[in-house]
């Protein structure tokens, strides 16, 4: 029977519940990122990319934990087919997480100007679809926010949803701003409107969720990457170390 090093066998079962635990993390992780959010509703095309890429995470994690078991067994019973099996399965995970990566990395730092561009094409936001519309009231009346950059994104009919509360503008989140009635156009009326623009909320909720993701994509492929470490040194000895029977003769005299 193959022999394997009992500190290396164990220091493969101890990364593999590692990997097992890891996995379940990233589940975790890509659950909370999938659950209803302002900017998942609200946020139009661009976000589908993100919504895609968390549910790739989720099954990666799946698949991580299926992996790491496999990985545990190899290890435990020395089983040949069953570590080579995980052998592969690193190598194809290491190659597909600097697939996803790379990519995503490059692309990090334009995702704000990208964001942008795309939202102000919306504007002016009075003369836009009626879904746009409904979309950006729904955005500012849950968020505390008014305009996507700020309350002249509306022009001249700033809606309802831009409105503060006294209790809000006695906290100081709120600026008065001047408009014309829109029935007479003679005379000129304030309206207390939230001085905290969209974007800038929506911005800080997509970064964390990108960094994230690359946080996890590039940990896996760490963890995938020792993973293989481990497996082929766990292959070399199970063909290089000679069984007990053989190694008896070789004591010396």
């Amino acid at each position: 029977m193959p022999q394997v090093s009992v500190c290396l066998r164990r220091l493969f079962i101890s990364f593999n519940i590692f990997f097992v635990i890891v996995g379940g993390l990233v589940i975790i992780v890509s659950l909370a990122l999938l659950s209803p959010s302002l900017d998942d509703q609200h946020g139009g095309k661009e976000f589908e990319v993100q919504t895609t890429s968390h549910i790739v995470l989720y099954i990666g994690g799946s698949v991580t934990m299926l992996i790491a078991i496999l990985g545990a067994y190899g290890a435990y019973k020395e089983n040949l087919m069953a570590l080579t099996a995980f052998l592969v399965c690193m190598v194809v995970g290491t190659l597909l997480m600097l697939r996803a990566g790379v990519p995503a990395a490059v692309a990090r730092p334009k995702l704000e100007t990208l964001m942008e561009e795309r939202w102000r094409s919306f504007l002016p936001l009075d003369q836009t679809s009626d879904d746009i519309k409904n979309q950006a009231e729904a955005l500012q009346t849950s968020l505390h926010c008014c305009g996507l950059f700020s309350y002249e994104d509306w022009e001249q009919n700033i809606p309802d949803s831009c409105l503060c509360s006294q209790e809000e503008e006695m906290e100081g989140r709120c600026e008065a701003v001047a408009y014309r009635n829109f029935l007479l156009n003679l005379f000129w009326q304030k309206k207390s409107v939230f001085r905290q623009s969209c974007f800038l909320l929506i911005m800080d909720s997509v970064k964390t969720k990108a960094n994230i993701t690359l946080g996890v994509v590039f940990t896996l492929f760490a963890l995938a990457l020792l993973g293989f470490l481990l497996s082929s040194l766990t292959i070399y000895q199970m063909f290089n170390t000679p069984p007990a029977y053989q190694q008896l003769y070789n004591l010396p005299e």
